[in-house]
């Protein structure tokens, strides 16, 4: 997926570059005035989200992608307290592999694609503590704190 139009003030060209981010493809919607993140058959509703992000407004109803870090995708049974805040998705997938990284693992992760009709989901990879008890082959949640959600529009391809 190439994606170069970022709409997330917070991220610039660079931040899409490196580190590697985790690219998932999302709807935006709005339901009775919250607005809400259609992301593998998940509805999840992020209040204040156009509140902090107003330019988003003008995306309800589109494909958007969204941008977030390995550092900030938890364990969703284990999670880090450090990075504890207002989670809003959480993705479920399969481990295809895992390497520890001191007191974190890296972890590549298959997502699992619940909504039929769209393309496959994408592998995403998360930096977990290593109190998971994640295993190849095992399944996984990942909990994405909103706070470091990019957001990206999916209708532009590379300039």
């Amino acid at each position: 997926m190439s994606v170069s139009i970022v709409l997330d003030r917070d991220a610039g060209p660079l931040v899409a570059g490196e580190p590697l981010i985790n690219l998932v493809p999302a709807t935006l919607l709005e339901h009775l005035g919250t607005p809400v993140l259609a992301v593998y058959g998940q509805q999840v509703p992020v209040p204040g989200l156009l509140r902090r992000r107003p330019s988003l407004r003008r995306h309800l109803g589109r494909r958007i992608v969204l941008g977030v870090r390995p550092e900030h995708l938890q364990d969703a049974v284990v999670g880090r307290p450090a990075a504890a805040g207002p989670v809003v998705l959480v993705l479920h997938g399969v481990v295809r592999q895992l390497r520890p990284a001191g007191a974190e693992r890296i972890v590549h992760v298959e997502l699992a694609d619940v909504d039929p009709g769209r393309p496959a989901a994408p592998a995403v990879v998360a930096r977990v503590s290593d109190r998971s008890n994640v295993a190849v082959g095992g399944a996984i949640m990942l909990a994405v704190d909103a706070r470091h959600l990019m957001v990206f529009d999916a209708g532009h391809g590379p300039r």
